[in-house]
């Protein structure tokens, strides 16, 4: 019996043992990939603090105010919203267009697995299907996996400076997002339909449109709006790097030092976002229609009671009526992006396009430009990692005074708190609340050129750029992870006496603390992509390599960086599945 005993103690005491180095070489891993992105991106806090930085701070903040608001370029903040919701528009339709193919293609349950392959004979023309189908998902991998940026870039220098150029790109990247997204809901959708209808010796074709497609257009239609609300962000910052729009203005203002200037765009960015994500929300609203009678969603389109009482557009667009606004917004935009215009086949364009491609194949893997990729490569993984943990930083001290279930007064504490006190914390709330929206709003690239105005050209600027904009974003996920946490334990422990930062560390925490950690890898993921392109403006790693050899006409090196790209982006996903999956330590 004692032997038995003896022989757990020493297997007990070995899992001990193993487990405490596993974490102990985890700890010393992250403590050397902290000390390796500090360098590589640069940190240099010191310069935060000389009085050269803070008179330049003070400098740009006193030039933004007050904001040119005079009618010559109002008219210009006008046009250049224009151009970015018709390439908005327009890149969205196209990667529709191309995206529903590929996704269709790239369904492994029509063409590689699943109950449409069972009984059929396995010839050659299904292993060519089969492979088709993977080399199509292979493909929509590469196409979103390449930032838009990038492909922005690409665009162009192959067809010129434009919207035309933007719209492109966006249908490029976009449609490697959607025809993902497509294939993956084409998957999901219950497998009995498609069972009925294959047995009565129905084709694939007949399967999707019959039984695949009536249940996933719903997810089809959600997933494509939220792709436009993407492409109206998108779009808004392609014009850093010549597509137009009003990217274009805010870096000319930017670098002409008009300041004033740069506010009224920023504030004309943040207000067409905000109206791409209403009028989004109305769509989706809208698409209820189709809800069981009975439900909420069903009386309140029946009736029409909505925010705006009799204005509410719900009251009197019909679909046939969003259909045809919705067309004529598709074409218009087509138009003025050039897309129609005949500029795609101009005479000389095509001839272009075969240089440019030609020039870019074969990639230069020559050892000594490889190895001269090292320190760009550093430089992306440090800004994205350091980035990344700046934000987490300020995201984590805005989020809790935003989490109204810890800063704002319960029903049951109004007599407890005086007029003054809750008035202070509503106040504390919202400045929290309107810092974080404000620090996500802006978009990293316009983050860049801010914080170069600080710390000059390179990495760190690019590290400050992401660390601000992922501080707006994680901030608010944190916030509202930690408010959405099931309230038993709250109510427990409030009842007992305990203090806010008791229940945080108690009873919220515990709770929310996967869903932070997912959010936060998500981000890093994230912000690796972000990172391969703030070189384009002045932000250091991948990027500054990209457009130095993209100015010198050396395609055939731009190839070798988007197949890098591609690559860290590969890893990237990798370790971030693998983060994700693994279980949060107790």
């Amino acid at each position: 019996m004692n032997q038995y005993v003896n022989e757990a103690a020493r297997v007990s005491r070995w899992r001990l043992n193993r487990t405490l180095l596993r974490r102990l070489g985890v700890a010393l891993l992250a403590v050397v990939v902290l000390a390796l992105s500090w360098r590589a991106a640069e940190i240099r806090p010191s310069v935060l603090f000389q009085a050269s930085t803070i008179a330049a701070v003070l400098a740009f903040l006193g030039g933004l105010f007050p904001p040119d608001l005079s009618p010559d370029f109002l008219r210009i903040v006008i046009a250049a919203m224009g151009r970015t919701v018709a390439m908005a528009v327009a890149g969205t339709a196209l990667s529709i267009i191309l995206g529903l193919p590929l996704g269709v293609m790239a369904t492994a349950t029509l063409w590689r697995r699943g109950v449409l392959l069972a009984g059929e004979h396995a010839g050659i023309g299904t292993s060519l299907l089969a492979a088709a189908s993977r080399a199509t998902r292979a493909l929509l991998g590469f196409l979103r996996a390449v930032p838009d940026l990038m492909w922005g870039v690409l665009l162009v220098v192959a067809v010129g400076l434009g919207s035309l150029a933007g719209a492109l790109a966006l249908a490029v990247s976009y449609c490697g997002v959607l025809g993902r997204v497509y294939a993956d809901v084409f998957e999901e959708v219950a497998p009995q339909p498609l069972e009925a209808l294959h047995s009565t010796g129905a084709t694939r074709a007949q399967v999707f449109l019959r039984a695949i497609w009536p249940q996933a257009a719903p997810n089809v239609t959600a997933y494509t709006l939220y792709s436009f609300e993407c492409c109206m962000r998108a779009a808004s910052v392609l014009g850093f790097i010549g597509a137009g729009g009003i990217g274009y203005e805010i870096n000319v203002s930017m670098r002409l030092f008009e300041y004033g200037q740069v506010l009224t765009l920023i504030a004309g960015f943040i207000g067409l976002v905000a109206a791409t994500e209403a009028l989004s929300r109305f769509l989706r609203r809208r698409l209820r229609a189709n809800a069981p009678a009975g439900s909420l969603a069903h009386q309140h389109l029946m009736t029409g009671q909505g925010a705006f009482g009799w204005l509410d557009p719900s009251r009197w667009l019909t679909n046939r009526t969003l259909v045809v606004l919705g067309s004529v917004l598709v074409i218009a935009s087509f138009y003025a992006t050039g897309l129609t215009s005949g500029q795609l086949i101009d005479a000389g364009l095509p001839s272009r396009l075969r240089r440019f491609i030609g020039g870019l194949f074969p990639p230069d893997f020559d050892p000594a430009f490889l190895k001269s990729l090292g320190q760009p490569l550093l430089q992306t993984i440090g800004i994205s990692v350091m980035g990344t943990l700046i934000g987490v930083t300020v995201g984590a001290v805005l989020a809790l005074p935003a989490t109204s279930t810890l800063i704002r007064a319960e029903p049951d504490e109004a007599d407890q708190r005086t007029m003054p006190e809750r008035a202070g914390r509503w106040l504390v709330y919202t400045t929290a609340r309107l810092v974080l929206s404000t620090l996500r709003s802006i978009p990293e690239i316009v983050w860049v050129l801010i914080c170069i105005i600080s710390v000059g050209l390179g990495a760190f600027a690019g590290t400050l750029a992401v660390g601000l904009h992922t501080g707006g974003v994680l901030g608010k996920l944190y916030a509202e992870t930690l408010e959405e946490v099931p309230a038993q334990p709250i109510e427990a422990l409030r009842a007992a006496g305990a203090r806010p930062l008791q229940i945080l560390i108690y009873a919220i925490w515990p709770q929310a603390r996967p869903m932070l950690a997912s959010y936060t890898t998500l981000r890093w993921e994230m912000n690796l992509r972000i990172s391969t392109v703030l070189g384009l403006v002045g932000g250091g790693g991948l990027g500054q390599a990209i457009y130095n050899n993209v100015q010198l006409g050396f395609y055939h090196r731009v190839t070798t960086l988007i197949v890098l790209v591609y690559l860290l982006v590969v890893t990237t996903d990798w370790i971030s599945d693998r983060l994700r999956a693994r279980p949060v330590a107790a």
